[in-house]
This record gives structure tokens, C-alpha cells and sequence, in this order.
């Protein structure tokens, strides 16, 4: 079962596993929570732009809404590093 989240409600949260469904919808799979989290945005969208940062400090989830442009960063645990 996936359950609508907004932005506001993931501050914090540690991402264990994301997916896209549809081109745009974000699905997080958060630690601690037993169902999918699809990630509503302030503007009420869920269509977003993601990648994700491995560089300096812990992998970070990076979200940014396609719509209005308002950007998430989120903690990602367990995301293997890219191959050179």
C-alpha cells in the first residue's frame, strides 16, 4: 500500500529504497514506516526530478519538484556507491 506524505512530514526521514513510477511519481520506502511513501509536494504535485548525491559526507537523496521547483534532500541508507 503506498500513502501520501508531504514534504513537510519527511524532514528527517532516512530513505532506504526509492523508485519511480509513472516517469514522475517518487516512492520512498522510509525506515521505521511499514508502507510507501509517495512524496506530495507543498504545491500539491507529486511529479519530481530525482538523483542522488554520493560525494563529500553520507548519500543524499535529491528531489526537486517538477512543477514548482521547491527541492527535498533526503538521507539515503545503504545506496551503493557508483562505479567509476
Amino acid at each position: 500500500m503506498v500513502k501520501d506524505v508531504p514534504i513537510s512530514k519527511v524532514t528527517g526521514a532516512v530513505v532506504t529504497k526509492w523508485r519511480v513510477v509513472d516517469h514522475v511519481q517518487l516512492l520512498l520506502s522510509i525506515r521505521g514506516r511499514s508502507e510507501e511513501a509517495r512524496l506530495l509536494c507543498r504545491c500539491g504535485r507529486c511529479h519530481w526530478i530525482v538523483r542522488e548525491h554520493h560525494g563529500d559526507g553520507a548519500p543524499r537523496l535529491l528531489a526537486t519538484c517538477h512543477s514548482c521547483g521547491t527541492r527535498v534532500e533526503l538521507a539515503l541508507e545503504g545506496a551503493p556507491l557508483p562505479k567509476a
